[in-house]
């Protein structure tokens, strides 16, 4: 038992406070780290001076010996975040996402510190914070580049790490004229080349090209995705994963010479999210999960020459992201077996683990690994966006706020997102979610408003979309998403048990979005939305008839549907999207408005494909809509009005910005919407070798 558990409680006034993070971090036997954290997302009762020189909080102990008691940590599952195969034309908006996941959990240090806070002698330092960042690139060897993706344009590009300017390798023009793009690039052993997968109208190839010149050079294609992982340590091979048609994946060697692929092994719709190679060329390690019912990952060697494999760390936690220091004797990777992401490394001789893992450092937060420099520094990227759900009171019919938005939970705040009213208004469900390198759990939480009591589902989908629709019985939630296996599809969650059954499932190269009840809840109304190279897009809104199965298409374009949200009445349906053609007037978005019953749809707004409308909801007497303001590309958004006839769009309820989310409560005065920023920055544990080798 916590030996916190057995003092005896007292009132705050009669007893001396417990000053700065270091005595309250004692107090719990825990680091400064962890205690922030707790403070942070589970409601730790810290407190603060005002206007004074000493240390600027300070705590209670009788106040944390109660929330020690009371406290229930959740540890939850992850379960996969980024699953392949993944429609193409879809994996710009994945990979975005990926970037700001909202999940829990703290930085290492405060933004732009160094320090050394547990003694190792490693130096944590941010490199690059701000708008842009990207996280899925990494750092040159010699230390003087870190490599990323220029989402505003989807180029490669690199930025100086001593100056922070950026400089674009490739300049394939706004997103407008082309929707090419860049995805994971990785450095060359001496620092001179890039390779990198670049999407295209007809699939993906396997690029690289040099810092000098800027000139690419394709040594593959694939109609599915293509991603590299590391180059061998003489530059002559790229170690990478091609995604096939029928699903399976395969560990290959391409050769930079000649673009010849040697298939070290194939999977089968698992795949690795994190591969490196040994600096003597003979093993690569990864993470993989070892049965496909369980979202937790281990991590293997496996020999190039193909003679063995050989588990390197199993446990019942999740570990992954292993990458071999520069020295080739050991291996690093991330594990949240002590209930934080921390960094692990074991030793590693003749293709064979040497004793057990050992933790190296503690609450690394939501890390992405990135790679080392050959001075031993270990570069990794961290995710600090935050999102969580408020509730405001206002009148529907002006927009004007009565009551000012509160947030609905102090528990893991900033990983809350997608509420959703229950048809009596009783209850609240929400996502709630955490992110682990390209991974995250997220479980549907259902709160009973009256008195604040939440009852969590567990997991049991690999990925739900950011919706959630409860059925007008109120006995399950329709999602969209993606099932254990990736495949995706609209499912019904029963809301007493978490149980998943299937409505309908998508393909390939299709899948299924923005799915809404009709009000008699016999049927379900959603997109299913096909990206199939060299055709282009293709978006259908379906009405399925749950009993027997049978399908109704009520609207075909080609365009991709990006929103959709059905009348109170279930009359009409307001949807959104973006034409992608090559010339200027088909490049245009759209906000339309569809008789459920069947007709032609009738165009409220249009505009340049940049300024991508987003419905979010109808308001509670069906007259308008509700859209995010236009020309907005990330963060917050305003929430604008247009007449569901036709008419000028207005501003609505001003001073509220929401994320993605609003749903009126059926009282109509009550409104939920999620808010928050997606956010990531780049740091660096500088010394990290040198610290390693000290302390063997």
């Amino acid at each position: 038992m916590n030996e916190n558990l057995t003092r005896s409680p007292q009132s705050p006034e009669s007893e001396a406070p417990l000053e700065g993070w270091k005595e309250i971090a004692s107090y719990l036997k825990r680091d400064v780290t962890t205690a922030k954290r707790w403070e942070k997302n589970e409601g730790l009762p810290v407190r603060r001076h005002q206007h004074q020189a000493r240390s600027s909080v300070y705590a209670y102990p009788s106040e944390l010996d109660t929330w020690l008691a009371t406290r229930q940590p959740t540890v939850e599952q992850p379960s996969l975040w980024f699953r392949r195969p993944v429609s193409t034309l879809a994996m710009l908006a994945v990979l975005l996402l990926a970037l700001g996941s909202v999940a829990s959990g703290p930085l290492v240090n405060p933004p732009g510190a160094a320090a050394d806070e547990d003694g190792s002698g490693m130096l944590a330092r941010q490199v690059w914070a701000g708008p842009g960042v990207d996280i899925l690139g990494g750092p040159s060897p010699d230390g003087r580049y870190l490599t990323f993706v220029d989402w505003s344009t989807g180029d490669l590009a690199i930025r100086d790490l001593a100056t922070g300017e950026k400089r674009r390798l490739t300049n394939k023009g706004p997103w407008s004229a082309s929707g090419e793009y860049a995805l994971f690039p990785v450095v060359s052993p001496d620092s001179q080349q890039v390779a990198y997968s670049w999407f295209t109208k007809d699939g993906y190839e396997l690029r690289t090209i040099d810092l000098d010149t800027a000139r690419p050079r394709i040594l593959y294609s694939n109609e599915e995705l293509v991603w590299p992982f590391d180059w061998s340590s003489d530059g002559e091979y790229i170690l990478a994963t091609f995604s096939k048609p029928d699903r399976t994946n395969q560990i290959v060697l391409v050769s930079v010479a000649d673009g010849s692929v040697r298939v070290l092994k194939t999977l089968d719709w698992r795949f690795p999210q994190k591969m490196s190679f040994s600096p003597d060329g003979r093993y690569v390690a990864y993470d993989f999960p070892p049965q496909e019912d369980s979202p937790n990952r281990d991590i293997f060697l496996l020999a190039t020459d193909g003679t063995r494999e050989v588990p390197l760390v199993q446990h019942a936690a999740n570990d992954l992201g292993p990458v071999w220091a520069p020295d080739g004797k050991r291996v690093v990777f991330a594990s949240d077996r002590t209930g934080t992401v921390d960094a692990w490394v074991i030793q590693v001789a003749e293709g064979k683990p040497q004793g057990s893992p050992q933790l190296i450092k503690r609450a690394m937060g939501r890390v992405l690994p990135m790679g080392f420099t050959q001075d031993g520094s270990y570069y990794y990227g961290a995710r600090t966006g935050m999102q969580d759900v408020y509730i405001a009171e206002m009148d529907a019919a002006t927009g004007t706020l009565l009551v000012p938005p509160r947030p609905v939970t102090q528990y893991l705040v900033g990983s809350n997102a997608a509420p959703e009213w229950s048809p009596d208004g009783q209850y609240l469900a929400y996502i709630r979610q955490q992110a682990f390198g390209l991974l995250r759990s997220q479980s549907i939480v259902i709160r009973f408003v009256e008195t604040g009591e939440e009852r969590q589902l567990p997991p049991t989908l690999a990925d739900i979309d950011n919706t959630l629709r409860w059925s007008p019985d109120q006995r399950s939630l329709l999602v969209t998403g993606r099932d254990n296996k990736g495949r995706p599809g609209a499912f019904l969650i029963d809301a007493k048990t978490g149980a998943v059954s299937a409505v309908a499932h998508g393909g390939l190269r299709t899948g299924v979005r923005y799915a809404d009840w009709l009000p008699d809840g016999n049927a379900v109304i959603y997109v299913h939305r096909r990206f199939s190279p060299p055709t282009g897009p293709r978006s259908r809104i379906v009405v399925r008839d749950l009993e027997s199965g049978q399908e109704k298409e009520l609207y075909v374009t080609d365009s991709i549907i990006r929103s959709m949200a059905v009348s109170p009445d279930g009359q009409s349906l307001a949807f959104s999207g973006q034409h992608v053609g090559t010339t200027a007037p088909e490049q245009a978005a759209y906000l339309m408005v569809l008789p459920v019953a069947g007709g032609e749809p009738r165009t409220l707004l249009r505009g340049p494909q940049s300024q991508a409308f987003r419905v979010l909801a109808w308001t509670p007497d069906g007259r308008d809509v509700l859209f995010q303001k236009p020309g907005v590309t990330s963060g917050e958004h305003e929430v604008w009005r247009i007449p569901a006839q036709g008419g000028d769009p207005q501003a609505f309820a001003p001073g509220v910005k929401v994320r993605s989310n609003l749903r009126f409560h059926p009282d109509g005065q009550q409104v939920a919407f999620d808010a928050g920023e997606q956010k990531a920055e780049v740091w660096v544990l500088e010394n990290f070798l040198p610290a390693l080798e000290a302390a063997n």
